[in-house]
């Protein structure tokens, strides 16, 4: 999904000449834009965007390059709508096709978007910082930058680090935040209005993604496969709803979601499964746990664990998962 960087069109209308009252405030304008979060992996975006959005929607885990699309999310106010772009974390170099396509999410959401909030830890800026600096300059891009997990550092530490962004790009503001404990999100959200265009809404009051269910299905079974398994693993496994069936009432009391987990080798399925089926329970126990929070209502998850040869490089594999 993108969208181009041009004004919402005002139409002019003619109106009887009218005594404004000074004592009635006027009211300010609604703002409205696109917003990418982006940086390197493992920076705490994808956990960021779910504070802001005071709700879960994008799966996260400790590990690095747990997002794999761009994520949209809706966060909307009275005067205000903000769209959020989660993205994958920002690679110098890509290793094959499933990497390229990562990067392409993060070069597209960044060329659409209205503001873009680069999201640090707080260390000096190393060379995928500077690079995404320098392409946000070149870009004319207006930017924020996110110094999150200030919570693990002492804060007389803040100001040169600060200061060594800044030297990079001296027309962005910088905001410390700790995205985990919420500390920071409200004036983060300040600052982004601020800087807003005048627009209307795009998005009705209730909407808080353009992603399905469905898509939220595969994301939170992934989401337990990133954090039941170490090594490759997760990083091998691609995830695809094969069906879903909303409860109807009568023969289907629930939910019927079908899952299949895809990986690269025969011994990574053994071990997904694990000594009977244990493993796999466990993670379908946890994400059929996550999709009934969510969802708000009960869900029968049944999952199946399939080899497909080095599907990160099959870009038909990956288009028909939505990769």
């Amino acid at each position: 999904m993108t969208h181009e960087k041009t004004p919402g069109k005002l139409s002019r209308v003619k109106a009887t000449p009218s005594i404004e009252n000074p004592r009635i405030p006027k009211r300010p304008p609604h703002r409205m834009g696109f917003v990418t979060i982006m940086g390197r992996p493992n920076v705490g975006k994808s956990t960021l965007q779910n504070a802001l959005l005071d709700q879960k929607l994008a799966i996260t885990s400790p590990k690095p390059q747990t997002t794999r699309q761009q994520l949209l999310g809706v966060l909307t106010h009275k005067g205000y709508q903000i769209v959020f772009w989660d993205t994958p974390g920002y690679m110098h170099r890509t290793r094959d096709a499933l990497d390229r396509r990562m990067l392409s999410h993060v070069q597209e959401s960044m060329l659409a978007a209205d503001l873009a909030l680069l999201v640090v830890e707080p260390k000096p800026p190393g060379n995928i910082e500077k690079n995404l600096l320098k392409i946000l300059s070149q870009e004319n891009t207006l930017t924020i930058l996110v110094i999150n997990k200030v919570d693990t550092i002492n804060k007389l530490s803040l100001l040169p680090l600060m200061e060594s962004y800044i030297e990079l790009y001296p027309d962005m503001e910088v905001v410390p935040i700790s995205a985990i404990q919420n500390d920071g999100t409200d004036l983060l959200i300040q600052l982004m209005v601020k800087h807003l265009p005048q627009r209307d809404a795009e998005y009705g009051e209730d909407e808080i993604t353009d992603r399905s269910e469905r898509y939220l299905a595969s994301e939170f079974v992934r989401e337990q496969l990133f954090r039941a398994f170490g090594k490759e693993i997760p990083y091998d496994t691609a995830v695809e709803v094969e069906q879903f069936q909303e409860a109807n009432g009568a023969d289907r009391l629930k939910d019927y979601i079908q899952v299949v987990v895809y990986v690269n080798k025969p011994s990574q399925r053994r071990i997904l499964i694990g000594k009977g089926g244990i493993a796999m329970k466990s993670v379908s126990t946890a994400a059929r746990l996550q999709m009934e929070e969510v969802f708000g209502r009960p869900i029968f998850l049944e999952v199946w664990v399939q080899v497909w040869n080095e599907w990160r490089n099959d870009p038909a594999f990956l288009e028909d998962v939505g990769y």
